[in-house]
C-alpha cells in the first residue's frame, strides 16, 4: 500500500514538472508600433464606440480626444465642435487561439482620421497599412466623414 502510495506521488510531482509553452495574452500583430504618418497615437485617446462585422471579417474601434469624447457621452447629434479628433481604425480579424469560435483583430487595414475645424468644415485623412501611410485622396471621402461623425457612443449600464 505505501509502495502505492509513494508511486502516486511521484507520478504527481513528475506530471506537474512539465509545462505547456504559454504565449504572451498581448496581441501585438493588432498593435501600433509605429506612427508612420499618424500626427498621434490614436490607441491614446478615448474609445468612443466599435463595431464587428462579421461577413467582411473585420473590426473597427472609433477613437476620440477629449473634446470628441466629451461631446460624445452628452450628444448623438454628430455635430462635433472644432477641435474635436475622431480615428476609426479598422482591424482584419483572425481566429483567436485562446477561445474556441471568437475572432480578435488581427492587422491594422486602415485608419481614417476626421478633425473638426469649424461648424461646416472637416477635415478628413486616410492612412493604410501596419506602418500607416497617409493615401491620397478617397472618392467615398465626404461618405466616410458623415459615417464616422453619425457613429454614437457605447453606452454601457
Amino acid at each position: 500500500m505505501k509502495y502505492i502510495i509513494y508511486m502516486l506521488v511521484l507520478i504527481s510531482i513528475a506530471g506537474c514538472r512539465f509545462r505547456s509553452e504559454n504565449k504572451p495574452a498581448l496581441n501585438r500583430e493588432a498593435s501600433l508600433t509605429q506612427l508612420g504618418d499618424l500626427p498621434e497615437n490614436p490607441f491614446l485617446l478615448y474609445a468612443i464606440t466599435s463595431a464587428i462585422y462579421p461577413k467582411d471579417s473585420i473590426t473597427t474601434v472609433l477613437y476620440g480626444n477629449a473634446s470628441a469624447y466629451a461631446y460624445a457621452a452628452m450628444n448623438t447629434d454628430g455635430h462635433y465642435p472644432a477641435g474635436a479628433v475622431l480615428y476609426e481604425v479598422t482591424w482584419k480579424q483572425q481566429p483567436d487561439r485562446q477561445w474556441f469560435g471568437a475572432n480578435i483583430p488581427q492587422t491594422i487595414q486602415k485608419t481614417e482620421r476626421v478633425e473638426v475645424i469649424s461648424t461646416n468644415k472637416t477635415r478628413y485623412t486616410c492612412f493604410q497599412g501596419k506602418i500607416p501611410r497617409k493615401v491620397e485622396r478617397s472618392t467615398d471621402e465626404a461618405e466616410r466623414t458623415t459615417f464616422i461623425l453619425g457613429q454614437k457612443i457605447a453606452v454601457s449600464p
